[in-house]
This record gives structure tokens, sequence and C-alpha cells, in this order.
């Protein structure tokens, strides 16, 4: 593929990722002013280490024992999105087995960890990690393979990306996707509103919230959607103007 032609496959995909736009509003216990993290890596590594934290409580809360007490939650060892999906798999297995439902939050939130990690997945042929350009071997010694989001150790890797010894190769459309759903975490999400440029627009609403709603929580919402209307109309204008130029020289 030439230079012109990934330019344009990657207008194309902005534009593409322009055609709808949503709004989340999220209800979160204790709100912690902590720096923002510098590397997309270190991104990463806390989304997986949120996520084991959630996981372990959400078997705590319902005193899945059984489970708990087979040796598979030694959460600290899972610095892996793949052994990770791995433990998820098996922990959504266990549930089924046993005829054991979980509560629509927390059912949710699984999804969520899920949908994480079957996209590091798919794109582990794609986000690999360069150091010093050249191919390491995965965390797992049995086989050298390329490493990538999936397979590395991102404790390791974070630590190396702090120091700019080692990065993960994505483009600008997995980050945003990436810390989108760090921005998320495991929080609850209680309003969306997806607006599509065909003019579709859907609000959800969370029923717990639904049946107390809070007007503060109502007004944020709106303003919000306001003010990413006016900024995905700017962006919008902006991409097919350059857009336009590009494919007529």
């Amino acid at each position: 593929m030439t230079k012109t032609e990934e330019k344009k496959r990657l207008i194309s995909t902005l534009l593409d990722d322009l055609t709808h736009l949503e709004i989340n509003t999220i209800i979160k216990k204790g709100m912690i002013s902590s720096p923002p993290l510098n590397t997309i890596e270190e991104v990463v590594n806390k989304l997986l280490e949120d996520y084991k934290v959630k996981l372990g409580l959400i078997i705590n809360w319902h005193g899945i024992g059984e489970f708990k007490d087979n040796g598979e939650l030694t959460l600290t060892k899972y610095h892996t999105i793949k052994k990770f999906h791995t433990l998820l798999n098996k922990f959504t297995e266990y549930l089924n087995k046993h005829k054991i439902r979980l509560d629509e939050t927390d059912y949710a939130v699984i999804l969520r960890m899920k949908s994480f990690c079957d996209y590091a997945y798919s794109k582990a042929h794609e986000i690999i990690v360069e150091r010093d350009h050249k191919t390491v071997k995965s965390e797992d010694d049995e086989q050298p393979e390329t490493q990538n989001i999936y397979n590395v150790n991102l404790e390791t890797l974070a630590s190396l990306a702090s120091k700019s010894a080692a990065h993960l190769k994505m483009d600008a459309r997995d980050r945003i996707k990436l810390k989108r759903l760090y921005d998320l975490g495991t929080e609850t999400i209680v309003m969306q509103t997806r607006f599509g440029l065909d003019g579709d627009v859907i609000t959800r609403i969370e029923e717990g919230f639904a049946n107390k709603p809070k007007q503060l929580v109502i007004d944020i919402h709106d303003k919000h959607t306001n003010l990413s209307i006016n900024y995905w109309r700017s962006l919008i204008n902006i991409i097919t103007d350059f857009a336009s130029g590009f494919f007529k020289n």
C-alpha cells in the first residue's frame, strides 16, 4: 500500500468513526484527584488492574467460594490480557455450569471486560511491542513470538514505556478506543445518548437511576450533550474540508 493509499484509508476511517457520537454519564463512588497517566501502555495496564480488582470483588460479593478456592483467583499473576481473558472465560463457564446469575450491573461490567479482552485478541497482529526495533519473546517462553498487546506483560511494559524503552505500536483509532474503555472503567453508566449522522438518536437510562432520577445528573448530561454536539459538528467540518482538498489533489 502506497503512502497516498494509506492516507486515504486513514481519512476514510476517521470519517467513519465520526458517523456517530456517544455521550455517557457515569456515577462513581469516591473521586481521587490523581495525575493523568503519561503513556497508553500505563493506561492499558491500569485498566487491566482495575478489571482484576473488580472481578475479585464480584466473586466475593456473590460468595462464589468454590471458584475462588480452586487456585484460579491469584489475580496478582495475571499481568497479560491473554491470561486474564482465559480466567474470565473460565469464570463465565463456571457461572453457566452452576446456573449462577449476577445482577445486571455486575454482568454489564463482565461484558465490558470481555469486550476489552476480545478487542486486544483481535488486534494482536497489529498492536505490537516495539523495543530497539527487534522482535522479542513473549512472556510465555515456550515459543518465540512477537510481543503484542494481548500477550505482553503489561506491568513490565508500562515501566519500560515510562522510560521510553518500549511502546505499543498503534494508530490513533486504537488509542481513542483504549482510552475510552479506561474512562468507562468499571463504573456504572446511568445515562447514554447516541447520535447518528442519519438523524437517529438513542438515549439509554439505567433502570435503577430511572426509578430514582436526580435532576442534577440529568442537567449535567444535557449540558455535556450540547457541548459534544458542537465540538462534533466542528470536527466533522474540519475533516470533511481536509478530505475534500486531499482527494482533489
